[in-house]
């Protein structure tokens, strides 16, 4: 009887431990339910395992709804099942009235929708739409993006990216591409125009100058007083000197187009140099020294001139009682001054022993007309550099120039290497 009522009592204690446990059991469900609980810690053969239930999905809807982009969920008919904060804002509406709707009422165009989802179907993804505002007569555009979510579940992902701004900068840039090509055809046409006034101010000045030059010399200067013979030479070197400027301004002119690019040997385009300057070289008991020199490939004529130039400037600038020595050569070690471009590249020197030039002249010397002593020191018009300038620009290249007064100057020329 005793050990009955021990049974008993025993069952009876089993019976409210079962109780508590599925007391515990209930509670753990119900708060699954509500949402309260982020993780269950379950024991299993003695080592405790962690399952989290709320925190994973909390945190996805916390990274959808921060998203910088519109993120919707719909069912295949385009019912829509959820969508973030961020298209909310696109399409100016509160989400809870949004959901529920269908997509296509916030296309601009509500039969693309069928489209997108039938392309959906042979895996094309993303497409370029109008979207649909609180205002029904404004629309922006978007980039979509469709996912189907199927199996895991019965939806399409949707992701919308607002290309308001980024169709903005395209048209800027279109504009500004127009406004560009515009100028472009203005600038071609000035020059076409200008090269044609050149070529006929040329022609319509010389002509005269020639009549000029050619009379004042057949004057005889015997019957005429000594101040009438100095108006006369006056008259002559003026015409001799606008003769020789227009000359410049036609050379200048022609330079501004593209010629034929050819290979060329620098040293042989120098020596026809040398033999044209043939009887100034040896009246100035000038020496010139023709080092290492490239292949380039470019303008004959723009190179006889380039050069031309540059030695006649050097024959001219000489100092007095000092025979001119003028050397060219090719400089090898370009990598100091233009790091990793030796590959493409090659520098060329001309250096002169002449007069040199202060600091502060260094960078007016290219400039057209420009000129830095009287015209009774040195002849000429101030245009020779800019020529030398415009030749290396219109081969890509570059000049640039390193001098000291009473020391000499250096041109250094920078052919690219084609």
């Amino acid at each position: 009887m005793e050990d009955n009522k021990k049974n008993i009592n025993a069952l009876l204690a089993e019976i409210e431990s079962l109780k508590e446990e599925l007391y515990e059991s209930t509670s753990i469900i119900n708060a699954i339910k509500q949402g309260d609980v982020d993780a269950l810690v379950v024991s299993s053969n003695g080592v405790p395992e962690l399952y989290s239930l709320e925190t994973a999905d909390y945190t996805y809807r916390l990274l959808i709804e921060k998203f910088g982009q519109g993120a919707l969920s719909i069912s295949r008919n385009g019912l829509i099942l959820y969508c973030n904060e961020y298209f909310s804002k696109l399409v100016g509406i509160p989400s809870e009235k949004i959901i529920g709707n269908y997509l296509n009422e916030y296309f601009d165009n509500p039969e693309q929708f069928t489209q997108l989802i039938e392309a959906l179907r042979y895996g094309i993804t993303t497409h370029e739409i109008l979207l649909k505002s609180d205002n029904v007569e404004k629309t922006f555009p978007a980039y979509i993006a469709l996912t189907d979510l199927e199996p895991s579940v019965e939806a399409i992902g949707i992701v919308i990216t607002d290309l308001t701004e980024k169709k903005k900068h395209e048209e800027a840039l279109i504009r500004h591409q127009k406004e560009l090509e515009e100028k472009i055809h203005e600038l071609n046409k000035t020059n076409r125009n200008l090269e044609e006034f050149i070529h006929v101010i040329s022609h319509d000045l010389k002509e005269p100058l020639r009549k000029i030059v050619m009379n004042t010399g057949r004057i005889d200067g015997s019957y005429f007083k000594e101040a009438d013979t100095k108006a006369i030479n006056v008259m002559k070197l003026s015409a001799l000197r606008l003769n020789s400027l227009v000359d410049d301004l036609v050379s200048y002119s022609s330079h501004t187009a593209q010629e034929e690019r050819t290979e060329i040997n620098l040293k042989s385009v120098i020596s026809e140099v040398i033999e044209d300057f043939e009887i100034i070289i040896s009246d100035k008991n000038a020496k010139i020294k023709i080092g290492k020199l490239p292949i380039i490939k470019a303008s004959r004529v723009q190179m006889r001139q380039l050069f031309s130039n540059l030695i006649s400037n050097a024959i001219k600038y000489g100092k007095a009682n000092t025979p001119p020595v003028i050397e060219i050569f090719q400089e090898e070690n370009l990598n100091s001054e233009i790091p990793n471009q030796n590959s493409k590249f090659v520098k060329v020197q001309v250096k002169d022993n002449g007069i040199g030039m202060e600091k502060s002249h260094l960078l007016k010397i290219f400039i057209i007309f420009q000129r830095l002593h009287a015209r009774n020191e040195y002849s000429g018009n101030g245009i020779g550099l800019a020529i030398c300038k415009k030749i290396m620009e219109n081969h890509s290249g570059n000049i640039t120039v390193e001098s000291k007064l009473n020391e000499g100057t250096t041109f250094n020329l920078y052919f690219p290497i084609l």
